[in-house]
């Protein structure tokens, strides 16, 4: 569920099994210590209707509340992006998103000294599975590279092709290195052809909010994986998100932290997944189980990154 536009589902264990013995209880046991474990969310006191929390809501601010209240401790300061389209429930699970070794697997980019890589595939009906994402602190684009390459024969071991799609501003050279972090990833040993994502930040929001409220089959057009993807998970819930101006007005730009390095990858992607090809200039045809030229009778295909 949501309260004034933010996800208030209870924030319960991924990976062992967690009852509902009555509404507003979740029951589990801690593998660790043995004990016990018992969350009393809001739904058990009947006295929490809407009514009540909006009045109460009134007297504190939204982050004490959250906190407080719906025992939501992820919450974050400020507006979450999209705030509008984003639902946990529909747009995120716990399993393990399987990829197909058949299609492309799309690797957004985003440089700097926090790097963050975030892999994708467009599957059938046109919806997009964001699979996992490699976030990293103080690390430069070469030692970036070997982790994604590690990354990508580890969880993908069957994947025959890779599209990076990354920040434009990788086609340019530092201050500090003559050669840009686009030259880096196109010399030896990887000979990657990165494409350049959208650099305007409207049409890259808007890019994802496309696939946040598109619907394929009666079933959401976009997924993360929530094991894999904790980042994403948590920039979706409010880490990536606008702060006001000293005039109490919101900027037009998000803040810049750790949440936004992958979600801007993710961005990246959304700009150009829905028109790739290997020849960049063929449509799309994933009916066809392929990307333009991507395909098993491809005249061209592409080495995974590290192969």
């Amino acid at each position: 569920m949501q309260f004034e536009g933010v996800d208030v589902n209870p924030e319960l264990p991924l990976d062992i099994e967690v009852v509902e013995p009555m509404r507003g209880i979740h029951k589990w046991r801690n593998p660790q210590n043995g004990f016990t474990v018992y969350r009393l969310g809001h739904e058990a006191n009947p006295i929490y209707t809407d009514e009540f929390l909006h009045e109460v809501r009134k007297g504190m601010s939204f982050l004490d509340f959250l906190r407080e209240y719906l025992l939501v401790w992820r919450a974050f300061s400020g507006k979450p992006v999209y705030i509008e389209d984003w639902s946990t429930d529909r747009h995120s699970t716990t399993d393990i998103i399987p990829y197909n070794p058949n299609l492309p697997i799309v690797r957004g980019w985003d440089f700097g000294l926090t790097p963050a890589c975030v892999f994708a595939q467009l599957v059938e009906d046109m919806r997009l599975n964001i699979l996992s994402e490699l976030c990293e602190d103080s690390m430069g684009v070469e030692k970036f590279l070997m982790e994604v390459n590690n990354h990508s024969q580890r969880l993908y071991p069957k994947a025959t092709h890779f599209v990076d799609i990354v920040d434009p501003s990788g086609f340019y050279r530092g201050d500090t290195d003559e050669r840009s972090c686009v030259a880096i990833m196109s010399a030896e040993p990887y000979h990657l052809r990165p494409i350049p994502g959208i650099q305007n930040p409207i049409s890259r929001r808007n890019a994802v909010i496309k696939f946040l409220q598109r619907s394929a089959k009666d079933k959401p057009a976009f997924s993360v994986c929530r094991q894999r993807c904790p980042m994403i998970m948590k920039g979706f819930d409010g880490g990536f998100h606008f702060t006001r101006n000293r005039s109490g007005q919101w900027r037009e730009m998000w803040e810049k932290n750790e949440y936004s390095h992958p979600h801007e990858a993710l961005q990246y992607i959304c700009t150009r997944v829905t028109s790739l090809s290997s020849s960049h200039d063929e449509p799309l045809d994933i009916k066809r189980q392929t990307y333009g030229g991507f395909s098993h009778s491809s005249r061209e295909k592409r080495t995974p990154v590290g192969y």
